[in-house]
Parts: structure tokens; C-alpha cells; sequence
């Protein structure tokens, strides 16, 4: 069972770090907000849904959901329109997790005994100023509704007794995460795994988690979006699952680990895969700009474009079928970078490859290539856009 360890973004947001892949999921800086400038606001929901009552949407490598959440955070202020998300990961336990992982903004104290937070910090009062200007800028961030977390939750277990397994209870319950993750909806779960106690209602803590789960769960509060959200959960290889789907998209969000530490999802034979499962309008995004996975892109017949943060900074890539969605196209640098060693694809030919294979074979053929390197290209064009 791979294993997980909390920690505090700088949005305050919660990410988690994966001690078997030594990466994390989601950036320091802000998971909500990497979500949101990343993933979300590229698509452009207004224009999209201008033309559209309803969404197919395939959330790859699912892992903690934010991706998800703030998708249905935006999604719920249009009127009268439905959205039809598959959410795709190899770990169901990172997909149990994430209903319970909440954006936290108001526990000075507790923050600062996390102390590997703040290192470099000598004194409390000096420390709570810190925090204090944090949670002004948190105010101005992106936010996620607590309903989306219930949503989530509600979708996740639906149909199923709810059971939550000792492995992941262990990351939620242990003492030193308790700033990390929602105790309401935990209390939520242990309630729902034992309402089939035929005595329950005579149980003083069943009757106040019955409490939570009425505020929180029933028609009144939760009902209001089962009419317009619709999530599909799949803990399975992506590559497995593009090959048996007969689902269409209208929008990709594609958002695992870097190319060299998972090159099965950024292959040309992956991408060619996905090209069959999308709209002609569809629209496919990633916070990943590198040339190896642009020149995939772009080989398979995708338009291809640039992403931006709020500075302008190259944030991300997204691609089309449809030429008139993409408005930041590839400069003509960006373009010829494409055209080196570096722009030597990933190959998986039947999807099934492991990722030492993958990266070996790229790696022989751009040692056989005659291709420009990347360096000498950046240096002879060190002058253009």
C-alpha cells in the first residue's frame, strides 16, 4: 500500500507527498489554486457551455481531486446544464482520501506547530505575523464550497456500503494530520458504516453523527446538485481504461507525474488514443509544457497552445482537434524546439510497456538520432520569441 504524507500549501490548501514515487501531488504554492490557473480557467467553461447543456469529462490520474473539485465548484454557477466526470487512478485509496482533504485558513496555533513549516522562523510572535498576512491573501484566492467535498464523497460511495479501509483511516485519524483533514465528513463515514445497527438511534454518538449526516448529506443540503453532477470513479491503469471505454469527451484534464517519472501517459501512442475518444471541439489541458510531450501533441494532430498564470508565465499546454480554440499558440521558438532530440516522443505502441522500458527506448533513439540537440538549438536562437 503506497504511503502518504500531509502538508500545508501555501494557499493553504492540503497536498499530499508519496514516499514510493518521492513526488508530490500538486504544488507547494497552492494545490486549489494550481488546479484553478492550471487546469480550469484554460478551458474557459462560459464559451464552452454557451453551446453545450452537457459535459463528458475524463479527469486523468485523479489523485486527490482538486482538478475535480474546482471544476465543480466553477461548473455549479451555470443554470440548467449537467456534467459527466470519469475519474481515473491507479490508487483508490488517494480517491477515498480526497473527499476529507479541506482548505484550512484559521489555525494560527496549530500551524505553527508543524514545525518543519517553518524552519527558518525563530520567534511566535514573528510567526503569527506571517500567518496572519497569509490568510489576507488566502481571502483572495480561489475557494472550494464544502458541498463539492459532500458531492464527491456522496458519488464516490454511492451505490456501496460505505467502508473506509484501516490503511486509509490511519492517515485520516492519526494525530499529527489532524490540521489537515475534514473531521465532519469523517464522522459522516463512521456514521454511515454503522446505520445498518438496527440500535444505532439509541447510540448517543450515532444520534449526533446523525446530526452531521442530515445537515451535511440529505435532500436538503446535497440534493441540489444530483441533478447536474455525475462522478464515475475508476482505480485502474489509464492506459487499460482508454482502450475499453466507448465514452467521448468534451474535455481531457490530464494531470500525473512529470514525463520521467511516468512517461505511459505522455506517449504518442497514448495521445493518439485519446485524439479517438474526443469531440472535434474537445478540448485536452495539462500543467505539463515540455517539448517531448508538445511534439507528441502535435504529431498525433492536435492543435497545440500555451497556458498562463497571472504573471504570463508559460503555465501549461492546451490542445484541440478544433484550430479556433486555441488562442496562445507556440511561438516560433517554442515550435522549433519540437524539432530536437528533445522532441523525441515517448512510444508505447500496444500501451502496456513499464515505464523503464519507455523511458530506455526514447532513450536509445535520441542517442542514435541525428536531430539538433535542444541546447545547441536554444543557444543558435537565443534571439527569437
Amino acid at each position: 500500500m503506497e504511503s502518504f504524507l500531509p502538508y500545508m500549501t501555501n494557499d493553504f490548501s492540503v497536498g499530499l507527498y508519496s514516499e514510493d514515487t518521492d513526488d508530490i501531488y500538486h504544488s507547494a504554492h497552492g494545490a486549489v489554486n494550481e488546479a484553478y490557473e492550471k487546469f480550469i480557467k484554460p478551458l474557459n467553461l462560459k464559451n464552452i457551455l454557451a453551446k453545450k447543456d452537457e459535459l463528458k469529462v475524463l479527469d486523468i490520474c485523479f489523485g486527490i481531486g482538486y482538478n475535480t473539485k474546482v471544476l465543480i465548484n466553477e461548473f455549479k454557477r451555470f443554470k440548467n446544464k449537467r456534467i459527466d466526470i470519469d475519474c481515473v487512478d491507479t490508487n483508490f485509496q488517494l480517491m477515498k482520501l480526497s473527499p476529507f482533504i479541506s482548505t484550512r485558513i484559521n489555525f494560527i496555533d496549530r500551524v505553527l506547530k508543524q514545525k518543519e513549516l517553518y524552519k527558518n522562523i525563530n520567534s511566535y510572535d514573528e510567526a503569527k505575523k506571517i500567518i496572519e498576512l497569509k490568510k489576507k491573501r488566502v481571502r483572495s484566492h480561489y475557494k472550494i464550497s464544502q458541498e463539492v467535498n459532500y458531492t464527491i464523497l456522496k458519488e464516490l460511495y454511492k451505490g456501496e456500503k460505505i467502508q473506509i479501509d484501516n490503511e486509509t483511516k490511519k492517515i485520516l485519524t492519526d494525530n499529527q494530520n489532524f490540521l489537515f483533514f475534514d473531521k465532519g465528513i469523517l464522522k459522516i463515514v463512521e456514521f454511515l458504516e454503522k446505520k445498518e445497527d438496527k440500535y444505532y438511534q439509541s447510540n448517543i454518538l450515532n444520534a449526533y453523527l446523525h446530526n452531521i449526516y442530515y445537515k451535511n448529506i440529505t435532500k436538503r443540503y446535497i440534493n441540489k446538485y444530483a441533478d447536474i453532477v455525475s462522478l464515475n470513479f475508476f482505480a485502474q491503469d489509464i492506459r487499460d481504461f482508454v482502450k475499453n471505454t466507448s465514452s467521448v469527451y468534451d474535455i481531457v484534464l490530464l494531470d500525473g507525474f512529470t514525463p520521467l517519472k511516468c512517461p505511459c501517459i505522455w506517449s504518442q501512442d497514448f495521445f493518439e488514443k485519446l485524439y479517438s475518444l474526443m469531440r472535434q471541439d474537445a478540448i485536452l489541458v495539462t500543467y505539463n509544457s515540455s517539448a517531448v510531450t508538445r511534439s507528441a501533441l502535435l504529431n498525433t494532430g492536435f492543435f497545440i497552445g500555451n497556458t498562463f498564470d497571472k504573471k504570463r508565465n508559460v503555465v501549461g499546454t492546451i490542445a484541440s482537434k478544433n484550430d479556433s480554440l486555441i488562442k496562445n499558440k507556440l511561438t516560433k521558438k517554442q515550435l522549433g524546439l519540437l524539432g530536437t532530440r528533445a522532441g523525441i516522443p515517448f512510444r508505447d505502441a500496444n500501451l502496456d510497456l513499464d515505464n523503464y522500458e519507455i523511458i530506455n527506448n526514447r532513450k536509445f533513439e535520441v542517442e542514435n538520432s541525428t536531430l539538433e540537440s535542444s541546447s545547441r538549438y536554444l543557444k543558435r536562437c537565443k534571439n527569437e520569441i
